[in-house]
């Protein structure tokens, strides 16, 4: 006895195109760099050390 083909019905359509698209965007995902996560890294330049004879506990004597 031959099996019957068998057919896709619209809702598997449906759902192995949901598939193919979440596999689309996981694809995307993985080929993005790898996320930082802002450990040893300098987001900005340090303020400069400021090695005054006058300066003492960080205040700056007052202008004259």
């Amino acid at each position: 006895m031959a099996k019957q083909p068998r057919y896709p019905s619209q809702s598997d359509e449906k759902h192995v195109e949901q598939v193919r698209k979440a596999i689309r965007e996981s694809l995307e995902v993985l080929t993005l760099p790898r996320p930082d996560t802002f450990l040893g890294r300098k987001t900005h330049e340090p303020f400069p050390s400021e090695h005054d004879e006058d300066v003492q506990d960080g205040q700056r004597p007052k202008s004259a």
